[in-house]
Parts: structure tokens; sequence; C-alpha cells
């Protein structure tokens, strides 16, 4: 891959709601202080809306000196259409990104019921899961929780096989859904969930309702992670959260450690040609 040529690597993670870019710093992927694992330094990110003008412009201010040559380019996501639009709009001079359309690629052992559904799992849920395996102390399993569009709980066992999870409505979508199908609720966005503190006892509707998402999502994520410590027999998981909603669940769930941008630190990790597995 000529990406890797360059000293800067594009990540483009394209979901349903966002198209996120990350900008990595290649250099930085080395060993911790303590000889704890890193993953590249992810300097500088933004999202845009799948329907969107790609933001080529903003990113190769981001190069500086570099923009001549352009990024190394990495592309995922589950949502082929748009994946495949980015792609196509690829500023012309940088070279062609890497997409990665097969989780054989992720160097992750996937354990699911059969080699149909390891490939339909979503990649965004590999790539946490590949990030994760980077990130995890002492050999530990993992379970991770993705807030996004949909809120997923992974569970990650202690040799770095993805064991599976749950899939959830996120914030988003419950907003949504109760102003959608009801006459009189109103649209909460995420912003407005997490502008004050919460009180479960709503003093009028849109309280009531930010009430009703963030302790009914909170409460959610908890008896999911609560259920999969029997798949880890003895062993004591680590948490990790991610997604736009993370930070608002991890003013809560402060057992679980926050690192943003999961799923483009993953795609940085296979775009160095890591093997996704912990360190021997």
């Amino acid at each position: 891959m000529g990406a890797l040529a360059a000293s800067r690597l594009l990540a483009v993670d394209v979901g349903n709601s966002r198209i996120k870019f990350g900008m990595f710093e290649l250099s930085s992927a080395e060993a911790g202080a303590a000889g704890v694992l890193q993953l590249p330094e992810l300097m500088q990110s933004l999202a845009v809306a799948p329907d969107g003008r790609m933001p080529w412009e903003e990113i190769g201010g981001w190069l500086g000196e570099l923009s001549g040559g352009g990024p190394g380019g990495i592309v995922a996501g589950s949502n082929p259409a748009v994946r495949d639009r980015v792609v196509d709009d690829w500023p012309v001079g940088w070279a062609a990104p890497r997409v990665l359309t097969d989780a054989g690629c992720l160097g992750l052992e996937v354990r699911t019921a059969d080699v149909v559904e390891a490939n339909q799992t979503g990649i965004d849920r590999l790539l946490n899961a590949v990030a994760v395996n980077r990130l995890v102390s002492d050999s530990r399993p993992a379970i991770i929780i993705d807030s996004g569009t949909a809120t997923t709980v992974d569970a990650v066992d202690a040799d770095g096989v993805f064991l599976g999870g749950a899939i959830l409505p996120g914030f988003g979508l419950l907003a949504r859904s109760l102003h959608r199908y009801t006459a009189l609720l109103p649209l909460l966005t995420l912003e407005e969930l997490g502008a004050d503190p919460i009180e479960a006892v709503g003093q009028d509707t849109r309280a009531a309702i930010r009430s009703g998402l963030f302790f009914g999502q909170l409460g959610a994520v908890r008896e999911l992670v609560r259920a999969m410590l029997d798949s880890f027999k003895s062993e004591i998981p680590e948490l990790f959260l991610t997604g736009g909603g993370g930070p608002l669940l991890a003013t809560a769930l402060t057992e679980a450690r926050l690192v943003p941008h999961l799923g483009l630190r993953g795609l940085a990790e296979v775009a160095l040609g890591d093997d996704a597995g912990r360190s021997t």
C-alpha cells in the first residue's frame, strides 16, 4: 500500500449518519513510557453528513507543507454506497486509499455463529475491537460500548477474539422515534441531552424526555455489561466507551475508559499492518 510511504494517514470511517475523518501521525505508533502500547496519534478529526460535501479543502489544510503529496489513506464503513462515493471523490494527486471491504483483512479473529455471520458483522464494531486489542492492559478481556446512531455493546476475550455483542437504538434514534411517532413530544438533540445535569424526575416534558433517554440508555448498557460478565468466567473485563454519546454516558459509567474515535484508531492500526493481536 503506497499510503504508508507518507508520514500522515487519513482514515475515513463511513457510518450511517456521519462520515468521520481522522488524520494520524504515523511515527507516534510506539510503546509508551512504561512499555504500554499506544495507538498512532490522532492529530485532527471532523465529521460530515453522508449527503454533504466532502471536506477535502479543510483536510488539506491539516497537512501544511505535506499538502502537495497528500496523506496515505484508508477507508471503511458500514454504508457501502457512501463509502464508494468517498473513494470516487478522493482528491486528485493524493495516492488512492486502501478500501476495506472484507473483515478478514483486519487481522482479528471473529468467533460468531458461522462464517457468513462473521462477514456480516459491522466493520465499525470490528475496528473498535482492533483498537481495543492494542489498548487493553494485562491481557484482560474487554467490553466495548459504542454510543452512536445505534449503541453497540461488544465482548472481546482475553486472547483478543471478538465474541459478538448486542445492538440497540442510540440516543439519536430514540429521540427521533419519540418525536416522529407521537403528536406532541419535541425532538431533543444530543447536545441538549448533555447540556445540564439530568434529573430522574423531569419537571416538564423536555426534562422528562431527557430523563427517559439518558437513564433508559444507561440502564440498558449497564444491564448488558452485567449479563456479559458471565462470558468471562472469573476474568474481569476492561470497559471501553466511545462514540458521539460516549462523553454523556461517561458521566455515569465512571468505570469505563473513554476513548474517542475508536473506529478511526482501529483503521490506523490496520493501515500500519498491525495484526491487531496483543504483544507477546
